[in-house]
């Protein structure tokens, strides 16, 4: 009777431990995050995702109640920050902020590609964007996109443009306006906006194609005409899109959406999507992002896929048919 007794104990005691060891495991795939979150921005401090990130990380950092930090690789148009982030563990701790520069152009730019972003990055959500804006010099004396088009077509050849963003966005956009025009302008690339600005400012091109936040300023001092965007902004009403000039291609934003590994462990993942839904919907992130040229868009994962196939799409055509390369 005792040993059946002891045996019956053990089998009890053993049933416990199993269920506590259970329950613990459980607790501990159910607690993430359970210690602090990064986010990998491939650009440098103060370039615009960046800022915009920053912005956003203090109300996600709320949300998930841990600190949420941002660590900045750059390099390579933002290759080497999201080859890096691709090496680092999958288990959600470490999230990638990134746009279409680093994550699609600097892709196709590449002869031997390093990943490929619509399998090897899983998308949380697209947070922002922020429209790519064509301006005129001031000398110019053009009021207007279609006055500037009809004397480029014209003159072909006598109008010098520029860009600072070799495959990026603002490239792609001015790549547009020139093949779906057929117009002949010649292109004068910077390695940054600074020279962008200062060769502009110095009548050293006629027009350019730069982020909005980073023209607005110029556009406020009577410097440059803004007189094309992607996407039709509050701040300029009467400005025209691409597709109210017959150029619906011409719609490609400067975006910022955030990423994580595709082997991201599912309830990390799912808590990741849902803290991000919330956090950037706050009216005051939204507030804060609109006054660094942002406007909010929040796109879900599916919805952020889709985008991310579409834009593959236009910047392989235009990379390939402009003949862009990186030297």
């Amino acid at each position: 009777m005792r040993t059946k007794m002891i045996i019956l104990c053990g089998i009890l005691a053993m049933a416990f431990l199993s269920s506590v060891g259970s329950t613990t495991v459980r607790a501990q795939e159910g607690s993430f995050p359970s210690k602090p979150v990064t986010i990998l921005v491939p650009f440098g401090p103060g370039g615009i995702i960046d800022v915009g990130t920053r912005i956003f990380v203090d109300r996600l950092s709320r949300e998930l109640k841990v600190p949420v930090v941002v660590d900045n690789r750059t390099g390579g148009g933002g290759l080497v920050g999201t080859t890096a982030f691709l090496s680092m563990k999958s288990d959600g701790y470490t999230l990638l902020s990134a746009s279409g520069a680093a994550t699609i152009s600097t892709v196709h730019l590449s002869k031997t590609p390093a990943f490929d972003p619509r399998k090897d990055l899983l998308p949380v959500g697209y947070l922002a964007d922020a429209p790519c804006a064509m301006s005129l010099a001031k000398n110019t004396p053009f009021k207007s996109f279609n006055e500037f088009l009809q004397y480029a077509k014209a003159n072909p050849g006598k109008l010098k443009g520029g860009m600072s963003s070799l495959g990026g966005e603002t490239h792609i956009m001015f790549e547009l306006i020139v093949r779906g025009n057929k117009i002949d302008s010649k292109m004068v690339p910077h390695p940054a906006t600074g020279g962008l600005i200062t060769a502009i400012l110095g009548g050293h091109v006629d027009w350019m194609t730069l982020s909005l936040p980073a023209t607005m300023p110029y556009q406020k001092s009577g410097d440059v005409k803004i007189v094309l965007l992607t996407r039709r902004s509050p701040e300029l009403p009467g400005v025209p899109s691409g597709a109210d000039v017959g150029l619906p291609e011409v719609s490609v934003n400067l975006w910022m959406g955030l990423f994580v590994h595709p082997k991201t462990p599912k309830p990390a993942y799912d808590r990741l999507v849902s803290a991000v839904g919330v956090a950037i919907k706050d009216p005051e992130v939204s507030k804060k992002l609109s006054a660094a040229g942002f406007i909010v868009a929040y796109k879900g994962p599916s919805e952020f896929s889709k985008l991310m196939t579409e834009q593959w799409d236009i910047f392989a055509r235009v990379i390939k048919e402009a003949n862009i390369k990186v030297d």
